[in-house]
């Protein structure tokens, strides 16, 4: 086996944070996206990142794990290694550290390489999978899932078989050209933002949030881990609808489901599954909710609902 090589170094931003005082999940992969892209580079991909590029690299899957928080200023780098690799395919992932070595954030990413102009998978470079074994590495035990249930495949619905749940449509808009990658299409970073931008909406998944002494600054609800699928590219001008639901709730963890989907077509984009607790902001820590929360989280969930 190999090694991890670093790949990103740089620091949380006080602009890249958000009213939890912590770097948004939208930024973890902002970073990750330049650690997969210099992992490529270093391996052979010269050109995979670029506006002439044949083919390039989209990421089909992610799952993170948010382990310990990022502050403004925070220094922060990344190593990546390859945990698996295919004719098409790879499984790669970032290991986010501080500069003393505590982990703040690890991210697998399932990868195809693509050829651009048609986006359908194709084979990898004449001596690129020789050159990634050398960073062919074991999965380490904090980056594999916890409060998740592993699924290869995600549903997949239509918008049409979201609307017979009773999910709540709660974000809608439409990608502008900022969000947009190289390759012209709106990029995983911009999806993310848009279900951060939302949450707040959530009510179901957080009933705290209804009640004005729980937003009285000292505290909020904190992601812990998420899996998300991407099913179909997107391009500026593209509007969507989003639909979130709660699946389960205990003391210790609230799990939610965000499908989005093209308005125009009714397709799946964006599909994600995220397990959140509540937080206190004074004392930085996860709080465990009361046998009354969890009471009326019971009354919250989708029955039928899936990522």
């Amino acid at each position: 086996m190999g090694n991890f090589i670093k790949t990103w170094a740089g620091e949380c931003s006080a602009w890249e944070c958000d009213g939890l005082g912590h770097l948004n999940m939208r930024h973890y992969l902002t970073k990750a996206q330049q650690a997969r892209q210099m992992f490529f580079i270093h391996n052979g991909l010269h050109d995979a990142f670029k506006k002439n590029a044949l083919t390039t690299l989209i990421v089909k899957k992610y799952h993170i794990k948010y382990l310990s928080e990022a502050r403004p200023d925070n220094p922060l780098f990344i190593e990546t290694g390859c945990l698996e690799i295919s004719e098409k395919t790879a499984t790669i992932c970032h290991m986010m550290f501080h500069r003393d070595g505590k982990i703040a954030a690890t991210i697998v990413e399932h990868l195809e390489h693509i050829h651009l102009e048609t986006e359908r998978a194709t084979i990898w470079p004449v001596g690129f999978v020789q050159s990634v074994n050398q960073f062919k590495v074991e999965q380490p035990e904090i980056s594999k899932l916890r409060n998740i249930k592993y699924k290869i495949k995600s549903w997949n619905p239509h918008e049409n078989e979201i609307l017979k749940l009773s999910t709540k449509q709660i974000g809608s808009g439409v990608f502008q050209p900022h969000e947009v990658g190289i390759c012209g299409k709106v990029t995983p970073q911009a999806l993310m933002g848009r279900i951060t931008e939302t949450l707040a909406h959530m009510i179901d998944g957080y009933p705290e949030f209804k009640d004005p002494s729980f937003n009285d600054g000292s505290n909020s609800g904190a992601l812990l881990e998420a899996q998300i699928f991407i099913h179909k590219s997107q391009v500026a001008g593209d509007a969507y609808r989003l639909y979130s639901g709660l699946l389960e709730g205990n003391k210790y963890t609230r799990k939610l489901v965000h499908h989005v989907f093209n308005s125009v077509t009714g397709k799946c984009i964006f599909s994600m599954i995220g397990a959140g607790c509540l937080f206190d902001l004074e004392t930085r820590k996860l709080v465990k909710a009361s046998d009354d929360q969890v009471a009326e989280l019971q009354n919250n969930i989708v029955l039928g609902l899936k990522v």
